[in-house]
C-alpha cells in the first residue's frame, strides 16, 4: 500500500508516478512501464500511470500526477492523503483501442484561459477530432476514464471503446468519435452547460468540410456524397426504391491527392476504412491471395453489421498493380480479379459498404470491374488549375511565418504550371529550408542577432526552391532549357511579334479572348535557312511564357520496336495534356514526319506502311482529332518546309506558318553586338562596319566570327607572350601577358577565315519552296 502525495511541477500532464527506487527494483519495473493506481476503499477510483524511480527515498509513498484518471474523485484535486492505493503493473502487451466515443469538454479557469482550447470551438469536426487524437495517443485508457489536458483547455472523457475490456492503448489507427459536449468550470467541478449529442447526420457539414481540402472541392463532394447520403437520408432513399453506388474510382496523376482525399473523407463521416494494398494481398500458395481477399471483405461486413450508424470504406490503393487486364495477366492475377469481381457483387450492406479504388492508369485495369454494380462511379482528378494552386499554396503557408503579398501569391502560382500537390508541399518544405539555411548563414555571421525567431520565407527562398524542384509530371519527358530572353535575340522583329501574340496574348488577355470567341494557335511552324535562330526562338518561347516544354526529337523517337515510336508521340501528348498550358517543341520536324508517298501505293519505297507515315498518322491525330488538346501549343522548326506533309500546315495543326529570315542589316548590328556584350573591344572596332561587310551571315555565323576573333587575339597577344616567358627565365616580370582587347584586325583575319553560309541561289530557293509548299 502506498500514500498519495502530488507530483512534482516538472511531471504535470505526464501521467507519471514515482516510487522510491528500492520498491522500483524490488518489483522488477521498467521504466515509463504502464500501472494501475487503485484505492484501497473504492475500486473506481482508478488512476492509470507511468511508474518511474523518484529522484529520492520516498519510503511508502507515491508522487502521482493524476492526468489519466477515473472515479469520483477524478475531477477533485482535494484528495485526502490518509486514503491508500495499491500500485498494479499492466500485463503487456496492451491491448489497441480500435475505437474510443469520447465527450469534450472546456475547461475554464478565471485565471488564464486556454488558446488551443478557443481554436477548438471554430474547428472543423475533423480537426476537432485530429486535437482530441493528438491529445490522447499513446495514452492507455478505458471506459470512464477522464484526461484534462490544461495546453489545450479539453477535459476528455471515455465514454466507450471497442473492444469494451481491459485498459486499451490509444495509437495512430485508432478512430475517435466526438459523441457528447460539456462545458465544465475548473474551479468548482459544476456542468454549467447543456449535454448535445452528435451523430453522423447533424456533424456533416457539406458547406464547412468542402473548404478542408483547398482544391480539391469538386471531389470530395462527390465522394461526401456517395457516403453520406445512406445515413442522411435513408428514408428517402427507401421510398425511391433506388440502390446507392457501392464502387467509386478515383484516377488521376500521381501526387494530386486521391489517397489524401480518402483519409480525409473517412474522417469528416466517421467511418471505419480498411485498406487493401497489393503486396499484402499476394502470397505463394494457390488461393492464399483470394483468401486474404476474402478475409477483408469479410472483416467489413462484420463491422457494419455491427455498427449500423458508422459508414465502412474498403480502400484499394493502386488498383492497376491488383487487377490488370486477364487477357495480359498471369494466372494468380486473374483469380484475383475474378475473385474482386464476385465480392463487389455480392457486398449485402451496400448502403454502408463503399469499396472505393485509386489508380492512376485507368485503362490498365480489367475492364469488367469499370461497369455500374462494381464501380459505379468515376471521379477523375485533374492537376490543379491557377486559382487551385493559389487555394493549395495558402493552405501549406498558413502556419508558415512568411513575408509574401497576394501579388506574390499570384505570381506563384502562374510560375508552378504543371505542379500537382505533392509537388506545391515539396516546394514550400524546400523554401522553409532554404529560410532556415540563410538564418543560419546570417546568424554566423553575426548579421542577425534575433535568432529563430526572425525567420520567415520570402519570394527568393520560393524562387530558390523552384529552380530545385520540377514538376512531378515532366520527369522523364522535360527538358532543361537554357534561359533566352526576347532582347538577346537580335532582329526579327514581326518574327517575335507573332510568336509572342501566339503564345503570350492568350494567358495574358484571357477574357478579351474568350469574349470575342477567339482561341489559342494550336500549332506554330518556324522554317528558314540554317542558322537563323529557329531553335533559340524556341527558347525564347520556353522561358518566358512559363509554360511546361517537352521537346521530340528524332533520335529519341525512333526505335527498332514496331509502334514504339508511335506511343511515344501518344505519350508526349498525353503528359502536355496533363501539365497544361504546355509547348511541345518537334525540332527538324520534316526528318520526324515528312511527307507521304501516294505514289507508292500509300507505303513507302516497298509499298508496306513505313514507320514515319504512322508517326504522321499518330501526329495528325493528336493535334486535331477526337480527343480535346486544348492548352497544348505544337512548336515545329525545320529547314526544308517543302518535305512536310500538307495535312500538316492546314489551320487547326498548324495555325501558323512563320518564315524566319536571314538577318538584315540592323539585326546584324544588333546580334554582333550581343556576341560581343561580354567580349573586351578595342576603340577601333566598328560594328557599324562590321555589319555591312558579313553580307548573307546568319546569326550563327556571326556567332562564330566573334569567337574567331577573340580566339586570335588569344592566340597572339596572350598565349604567345606566355610562351617566351617560359623560354627566357630571366625577366619574366616584365614580360607579363598581355591584356589588349579584341580590335579590328582580329576581326579582319576572322573574316578570312569565316565564310558565310548563304548564298543568294539559296535565299531564292526558299522562297520558292515556301510559295509552292502551301
Amino acid at each position: 500500500m502506498y500514500r498519495y502525495l502530488p507530483a512534482d511541477y516538472c511531471d504535470r500532464q505526464t501521467a507519471r508516478c514515482r516510487i522510491s527506487p528500492e520498491r522500483f527494483q524490488e518489483l522488477g519495473l521498467a521504466v515509463g512501464q504502464w500501472a494501475v493506481l487503485q484505492a484501497e476503499s473504492n475500486a473506481e477510483d482508478q488512476t492509470h500511470v507511468r511508474v518511474w524511480p523518484a529522484r529520492h527515498n520516498c519510503q511508502d509513498a507515491v508522487l502521482v500526477d493524476r492526468y489519466i484518471t477515473r472515479g469520483q474523485e477524478a475531477q477533485d484535486p482535494r484528495i485526502r492523503e490518509q486514503t491508500l492505493y495499491r500500485l498494479k503493473a499492466l500485463e503487456s502487451p496492451i491491448l489497441k483501442a480500435q475505437r474510443l466515443e469520447v465527450a469534450v469538454a472546456r475547461i475554464d479557469s478565471n485565471l488564464e484561459k486556454s488558446v488551443a482550447g478557443s481554436g477548438y470551438d471554430s474547428a472543423t469536426g475533423l480537426m476537432q477530432r485530429n486535437m482530441v487524437h493528438t491529445v490522447l495517443e499513446t495514452l492507455v485508457l478505458g471506459e470512464g476514464f477522464s484526461i484534462a489536458n490544461e495546453h489545450s483547455g479539453l477535459l476528455i472523457k471515455v465514454l466507450s471503446s471497442v473492444p469494451t475490456t481491459g485498459p486499451l492503448l490509444v495509437t495512430k489507427g485508432t478512430q475517435i468519435t466526438i459523441v457528447k459536449e460539456e462545458k465544465q468550470s475548473k474551479g468548482n467541478g459544476v456542468s454549467t452547460g447543456v449535454v448535445e449529442s452528435s451523430d453522423t447526420q447533424n456533424d456533416i457539414d457539406f458547406a464547412r468540410n468542402l473548404k478542408v481540402l483547398p482544391g480539391l472541392e469538386g471531389p470530395i463532394k462527390a465522394l461526401l456524397e456517395v457516403v453520406s447520403y445512406p445515413l442522411l437520408y435513408p428514408e428517402l432513399i427507401s421510398r425511391l426504391n433506388i440502390e446507392c453506388p457501392k464502387g467509386i474510382l478515383l484516377h488521376g496523376p500521381p501526387g494530386v491527392g486521391k489517397t489524401l482525399l480518402v483519409s480525409t473523407v473517412a474522417h469528416i463521416c466517421r467511418a471505419q476504412m480498411i485498406t487493401i494494398y497489393g503486396p499484402e494481398i499476394f502470397g505463394p500458395y494457390v488461393g492464399e491471395s483470394e483468401e486474404k481477399l476474402r478475409q477483408k471483405f469479410d472483416q467489413a461486413s462484420r463491422i457494419a453489421l455491427a455498427d449500423p450508424k458508422r459508414p465502412v470504406m474498403i480502400f484499394i490503393d493502386e488498383l492497376d498493380a491488383l487487377t490488370p487486364h486477364r487477357t495480359d495477366a498471369q494466372a494468380h492475377e486473374s483469380r484475383v480479379v475474378a475473385q474482386l469481381l464476385t465480392l463487389m457483387d455480392g457486398v449485402a450492406s451496400r448502403g454502408r459498404v463503399v469499396v472505393i479504388a485509386a489508380t492512376n492508369r485507368p485503362n490498365s485495369i480489367d475492364p469488367a470491374l469499370r461497369r455500374p454494380g462494381r464501380f459505379d462511379r468515376e471521379i477523375r482528378m485533374e492537376v490543379p488549375n491557377e486559382p487551385n494552386r493559389l487555394k493549395i499554396i495558402g493552405s501549406l503557408i498558413k502556419d508558415m511565418p512568411h513575408l509574401l503579398t497576394e501579388s506574390e501569391l499570384g505570381s506563384l502560382a502562374r510560375m508552378t504550371n504543371g505542379f500537382v500537390g505533392a509537388d506545391l508541399e515539396a516546394l514550400c518544405r524546400e523554401s522553409a529550408l532554404s529560410a532556415v539555411h540563410r538564418s543560419i548563414v546570417a546568424t554566423e555571421s553575426g548579421t542577425n542577432g534575433l535568432g529563430a525567431t526572425s525567420v520567415s520565407v520570402t519570394m527568393a527562398d520560393f524562387k530558390n526552391a523552384f529552380s530545385k524542384n520540377a514538376p512531378s509530371l515532366q520527369r522523364g519527358y522535360g527538358v532543361v532549357v537554357e534561359p533566352v530572353k526576347w532582347n538577346d535575340i537580335g532582329g526579327l522583329e514581326p518574327v517575335k511579334r507573332q510568336l509572342r501574340q501566339a503564345v503570350e496574348w492568350p494567358v495574358l488577355y484571357k477574357d478579351t479572348f474568350s469574349r470575342l470567341g477567339l482561341k489559342a494557335p494550336r500549332g506554330i511552324l518556324l522554317y528558314g535557312p540554317p542558322g537563323c535562330s529557329k531553335t533559340t526562338l524556341v527558347k525564347a518561347i520556353a522561358t518566358n511564357s512559363g509554360a511546361s516544354f517537352l521537346s521530340v526529337n528524332g533520335a529519341a523517337l525512333y526505335s527498332s520496336f514496331v509502334g514504339d515510336s508511335e506511343k511515344t508521340i501518344r505519350e508526349t501528348f498525353h503528359q502536355a495534356r496533363l501539365s497544361a498550358p504546355s509547348i511541345i517543341f518537334f525540332d527538324e520536324i520534316d526528318t520526324i514526319v515528312g511527307k507521304r508517298n501516294f505514289s507508292a501505293g500509300g507505303g513507302g519505297d516497298g509499298g508496306g506502311d513505313s514507320v514515319q507515315e504512322r508517326v504522321l498518322s499518330t501526329m495528325l491525330n493528336e493535334m486535331d482529332g477526337v480527343e480535346n488538346a486544348s492548352g497544348v501549343l505544337i512548336v515545329a522548326a525545320t529547314n526544308r518546309v517543302d518535305l512536310i506533309d500538307k495535312a500538316l500546315l492546314r489551320p487547326g495543326r498548324f495555325d501558323r506558318v512563320v518564315y524566319v529570315p536571314p538577318p538584315d542589316l540592323e539585326a546584324r548590328r544588333q546580334i554582333l553586338s550581343i556576341y560581343t556584350r561580354d567580349i573586351p573591344l578595342a576603340e577601333d572596332v566598328d560594328l557599324d562596319a562590321l555589319a555591312q561587310t558579313t553580307e548573307m551571315f546568319t546569326g550563327a555565323d556571326l556567332q562564330n566570327l566573334c569567337r574567331e576573333a577573340a580566339l586570335i587575339a588569344l592566340r597572339s597577344r596572350v598565349l604567345g607572350p606566355m610562351a617566351k616567358m617560359q623560354i627566357k627565365v630571366e625577366g619574366a616580370d616584365e614580360n607579363k601577358p598581355s591584356t589588349d582587347p579584341v580590335n579590328e584586325e582580329d576581326f579582319r583575319q576572322a573574316l578570312a577565315s569565316v565564310k558565310p553560309t548563304l548564298t543568294a541561289a539559296m535565299l531564292l530557293e526558299y522562297s520558292s519552296t515556301g510559295q509552292s509548299a502551301f
